[in-house]
């Protein structure tokens, strides 16, 4: 028999065997429907969400690859290792030369310079700014203005007096008490508003020495902030928007705060408070429902003075005539109106939602700061010490796509030179002022040895000073002031694209012409780098990216290790139906042996059956994969709100797209896994003498 006609023959008999035998096809064919289906849609998923969380961290802080210290004690973890503490991730002393190196590879498109660190920013209570404006206009002789704003206080000193009632109730510290109730009477009095007038400085330094520490202390907000070439940042990260103000003008020094960080830690508390019921509301959850917001709607009426302290008189007039409109049950003035107004539940949230933004939030500071506003920035330095650098806000942006997403707006953005001020960056002028102060102070280098006798031996130094009538001063001989006036001119000087690059950073962003050629340009990278002997590693995104970079490869690792166990049950599943079909077959299987059959045409008959069962339920399942895949990449997965799958999702929504190679990958794995299940049944096939097909007959 020729080749052919044993190729047709193979065929005939294969299709039959899969007819005939429907139990076991159904069977078979079903977990290689499910096992391709399961293969096409997760691979699918997981390609799509690595591309998605791709796009949200090269767009927002990584670019695609990364640049720090090759010394570095610990690897580089943009948005955090998982421990606890601050990662050693080393110096680039002069950024300099690392940009000219990398920026030499043909697929480079920028390179960006980069730091990140941490630092705080004093918000004010209340009363204190009430008080500041009293100083103004105390000093502006404006007696329209202080004549409202004494209004004010004694209103405050009024709920204050109310407040150390109660304390005096269940505290023990009875003379602080007293002391306290006794100031605020004092303030209460017409006395102390006439002496305001005679000895103006005397009565506002007791209103600040006396009364605004009675008051709540004001918060300490923890900033956490990226350094960087803000042209090429704001310029090369193409999902960088700017929703408020304006960007910081090229050559100065500024700031951009973070949307997320403007709405979530620098407005008015009772706006947070708000705004995080309604998000909570939007993705269905209800106050009455979540022991969360109960306990947020409960607190909301108690902070009504952070509205009422805000108020001036004409505002507070305005604002009671329109709450006692919308609240005409309520009864009493201005407090108590406010009071029942934040009392908020499922049925009146949207109303009291859009209430507030319309009538209360036009009168008060509805944030601690706003673009034009200078804000002091408090960080320790790399050497240990507090530094305080001011700094204007010129504008609030955002990652377009990632809007919700805390993470993505987790860094405010400030400029290279605030950053290295802030780092504590020791530049050769610096040392040099530095060497000067020790020279006109008198500050000498000791050994270790020499310590204790220049502390409390040496005799000359103290001998000195105790013959020194005017005493000892350590800014002996030091322009103070003029110091001062010269950090503010080099505070407000412009400074160009070499002093940016000629500097320190701790890190950098490549950003790449084609990102696909990520593996091609980082080994390109790394060979410009150590061509010029420069200590710097390159690694990408997705390393760079500590933990939620590597979130992709724990679910892929999870997905391949279920794909497997249920290719190894659906192995077990195979080999045993096909043992059973061949037993079943042990008849028709000697009668081919008999009439001339080799076992080799047995073998690959067997083989031939599982493969066309395979290839029809694999390209089954492998297009009811495609089609679901394809119906969500038109509707949209939900992250849900949580921050996380945002990120992740690079925005609320995932659409997955699948395409030839998930489809080929299902079809291929299924296929080897059906053949390699059916080989053992085969062989046994092959194995099968003519005679036993005789023996069955008889």
């Amino acid at each position: 028999m020729g080749g052919v006609a044993q190729l047709r023959l193979m065929v005939v008999l294969g299709l039959r065997s899969l007819w005939t035998h429907k139990v076991k096809t159904l069977t078979v064919g079903s977990l290689l429907f499910f096992g391709t289906f399961l293969v096409v849609v997760g691979t699918a998923l997981l390609d799509s969400i690595e591309s998605s969380m791709a796009r949200s961290i090269t767009a927002s802080l990584a670019g695609h690859i990364q640049l720090y210290d090759a010394d570095a004690k610990d690897p580089l973890a943009l948005f955090g290792s998982g421990f606890m503490g601050s990662d050693d991730i080393g110096e680039i002393p002069d950024f300099a030369p690392v940009k000219a190196a990398v920026s030499a590879v043909p697929n480079v498109a920028a390179v960006v310079p980069m730091g990140i660190g941490m630092a705080t920013i004093s918000t004010p209570v209340e009363l204190d700014q009430v008080f500041l404006s009293l100083r103004e206009a105390v000093r502006d002789k404006d007696q329209a203005r202080i004549d409202a704003l004494a209004k004010r206080t004694r209103a405050i000193a009024t709920d204050l007096v109310t407040e150390y009632a109660n304390r005096a109730k269940i505290s023990t510290d009875t003379e602080r008490i007293a002391k306290a109730q006794a100031d605020l009477a004092r303030v209460l009095s017409d006395a102390f508003w006439k002496e305001l007038e005679d000895s103006p400085e005397l009565s506002i330094q007791f209103l600040d020495s006396h009364i605004a520490p009675l008051a709540s202390d004001g918060r300490l907000v923890y900033l956490r902030y990226l350094g960087t070439d803000l042209d090429a940042f704001t310029r090369d990260f193409d999902r960088f928007q700017i929703v408020e103000g304006e960007e910081v003008p090229s050559g100065h020094r500024g700031m951009l705060l973070s949307k997320t960080f403007y709405e979530k830690q620098l407005k008015h508390a009772v706006a947070r408070s708000l705004d995080r019921i309604r998000d909570k509301r939007v993705q269905g959850t209800t106050i009455a429902g979540d022991a969360l917001l109960r306990t947020i709607a409960r607190e909301l009426p108690k902070q009504y003075q952070r509205i009422t302290y805000q108020l001036d008189p004409a505002d507070a007039g305005t604002l009671e005539g329109q709450l006692r409109e919308l609240l005409p049950q309520v009864e009493g003035g201005l407090p108590e109106l406010v009071q029942a107004f934040l009392a908020v539940d499922d049925a009146n949230f949207d109303a009291r939602y859009a209430a507030f933004y319309e009538l209360i939030a036009p009168h008060i500071k509805l944030y601690e700061a706003r673009p034009g506003d200078v804000i002091t920035l408090r960080a320790f330095t790399k050497g240990g010490y507090l530094k305080s650098v001011n700094v204007r806000v010129f504008g609030v942006f955002r990652f377009s796509g990632l809007e919700t997403s805390d993470m993505a707006g987790a860094q405010n953005l400030v400029d290279m030179m605030t950053f290295r001020e802030l780092y504590g960056q020791m530049t050769p002028d610096k040392r040099a002022e530095l060497a000067d102060i020790k020279a006109k102070v008198g500050i000498e280098d000791i050994d270790r040895a020499s310590a204790e006798d220049a502390l409390f031996g040496g005799g000359a130094l103290v001998e000195e000073h105790q013959d020194d009538e005017a005493g000892f001063d350590e800014f002996r001989g030091v322009d103070l002031a003029g110091q001062v006036e010269r950090l503010r001119e080099e505070a407000a000087a412009p400074f160009d694209q070499t002093a940016v690059d000629n500097g320190l950073a701790l890190n950098a962003a490549v950003l790449l012409k084609d990102p696909e050629r990520l593996d091609e340009s980082l080994a390109a990278i790394r060979e410009a780098l150590d061509a010029a002997h420069l200590r710097v590693q390159a690694t990408d995104w997705q390393s760079a990216s500590g933990m939620v970079g590597q979130f992709i490869t724990v679910v892929r690792l999870v997905l391949y290790i279920a794909i497997f166990i249920i290719f190894l049950v659906a192995l077990v599943i195979i080999n045993n139906s096909m043992i059973i079909a061949t037993m079943e077959r042990v008849a028709e299987i000697g009668t081919m042996r008999a009439i001339g059959a080799r076992r080799r045409f047995v073998l690959v008959m067997f083989l031939f059956e599982t493969g066309v069962l395979a290839l029809l339920s694999g390209g089954l399942g492998g297009a009811a994969g495609i089609a679901l895949i394809t119906a969500l990449g038109h509707s949209g997965i939900s992250a849900g709100g949580v921050d996380i799958m945002v990120f992740l999702f690079s925005g609320p929504f995932l659409y997955p797209s699948a395409g030839i190679d998930q489809l080929l990958l299902g079809v291929t794995a299924i296929i080897v896994a059906s053949l390699a299940s059916t080989l053992y049944p085969a062989l046994i096939a092959t194995r099968i003498q003519p005679v036993v097909a005789m023996q069955q007959k008889e």
